[in-house]
């Protein structure tokens, strides 16, 4: 059975890799048609950085696979050897070194992927506050981490419908986490009051008009990190916030900026958070489903308990295989609340500044702006930007 598993596992990467091999030579061939949306220097730009990420992509397929093969190979048999005694903190043992030898393994591609983002002009931050980054998710991790997974190993250990409560259980702490974001984001990040003062009237006049309610409007001082350009809505209920980049207020006018909220808005008024909740509690159903009826007979090949780490171990080297399954069909929901969103917006303010607002974001986060169909239906929660300005001349 592990063979069976590594060999699926295999399949799954080999399919990844041949979607990025094949959007490199797509990009590559695009390119050679000439430049659309940006100048020629920008769209080179934009097309070597975009097949610098495919490669990196590539490079992290490889990788989980390795992971898969080490860990069922030998690797999960010998944490358990050292640190499992039957206790609850021997199971924590054991997944706390699980995921500690994946942080390691995997931190070079980390800072490769860093450094290609400062090569290009994205990444701006000094490599000291990167190393204070990485400690701080650290402590989050252990502390919030380890608290998560003590509470599903007591009930996998302890209930026989475990993987039901379990998912009630995970489900309940994705909507906390999303509740509790903006505590989060303040460990890593500054956020202060918009000072511009017509702006916020504008912003909030907008947002009256859908009856979104917030807590304020902050802005983040994204550029001591990055310089790419965005906006978003955190929160949930009394803590929902509207966060705008500082990066954003450099690069967009007013009336930029009010379409690129009008499309969050426009989530808002579709009530496409909340069909994001029920799309996220769907596929964790279906994940928990799958972790609880793992037979017997694969962890006896392992030659380890069918206990709470271990079972969590499996789950989490087969999860990105089973999300990937499952994400075309999420995407085609989220491609079409975008569109939707799109539709907002350009109502909000103008469809001629939120087509501007995506040209200069296209621009500035230097976005190949073309990508095969198969790529984008597997992999693109957003439709290509080239198909929200088709659409918008549409309407």
């Amino acid at each position: 059975m592990v063979n069976f598993l590594i060999s699926v596992y295999g399949v799954y990467v080999a399919i990844k890799i041949l979607l990025e091999i094949n959007e490199v030579l797509f990009i590559k061939k695009e390119f050679e048609k000439g430049p659309v949306l940006l100048s020629l220097e920008d769209f080179k730009t934009a097309a070597i950085y975009s097949i610098y990420k495919h490669t990196i992509e590539i490079f992290n397929s490889l990788i989980s696979l390795f992971l898969v093969v080490f860990w069922l190979s030998g690797g999960l048999f010998i944490i358990n050897y050292i640190f499992y005694d039957g206790t609850l903190l021997g199971e924590l043992k054991v997944l706390g070194s699980f995921f500690l030898i994946n942080y390691i393994l995997t931190l070079p591609i980390h800072i490769w992927e860093k450094h290609i983002d400062k090569k290009f002009g994205f990444n701006v931050a000094p490599w000291k506050l990167f190393v204070v980054d990485e400690i701080k998710k650290v402590i989050l991790f252990v502390i919030f981490g380890g608290a998560f997974f003590a509470g599903l190993i007591y009930f996998i250990e302890n209930f026989e419908n475990w993987w039901l409560i379990g998912f009630v259980f995970t489900f309940v702490i994705v909507i906390l986490i999303n509740v509790l974001y903006p505590f989060f984001a303040a460990w890593f990040n500054k956020f202060e009051p918009l000072k511009d003062i017509e702006l916020k009237e504008a912003i909030e006049n907008m947002m009256s008009k859908v009856g979104f309610k917030s807590n304020g409007i902050y802005v983040m001082d994204a550029s001591k990190r990055d310089t790419r350009l965005n906006a978003y809505f955190a929160g949930l209920g009394k803590t929902k916030r509207v966060v705008l980049f500082d990066t954003l207020l450099k690069k967009l006018n007013k009336n930029e900026i009010l379409a690129v909220l009008g499309h969050e808005l426009g989530h808002f008024k579709h009530k496409d958070i909340l069909k994001n909740i029920a799309v996220t509690g769907i596929t964790l159903f279906i994940f928990f489903a799958i972790l609880g009826n793992l037979p017997d007979e694969l962890f006896k090949e392992l030659g380890v308990p069918k206990n709470g780490a271990n079972i969590v171990i499996i789950g989490l080297l087969f999860s990105d295989m089973i999300f990937f399954i499952l994400q075309p069909f999420i995407n085609l929901i989220s491609r079409h609340n975008e569109f939707a969103a799109d539709e907002m917006g350009s109502e909000l303010v103008s469809k001629k500044d939120l087509a501007n607002a995506l040209k200069k974001l296209v621009k500035e986060n230097k976005h190949f702006p073309k990508v095969s169909k198969i790529y984008s239906f597997i992999n693109y929660t957003h439709p290509p930007i080239l198909e929200r300005l088709e659409k918008l001349d549409e309407k």
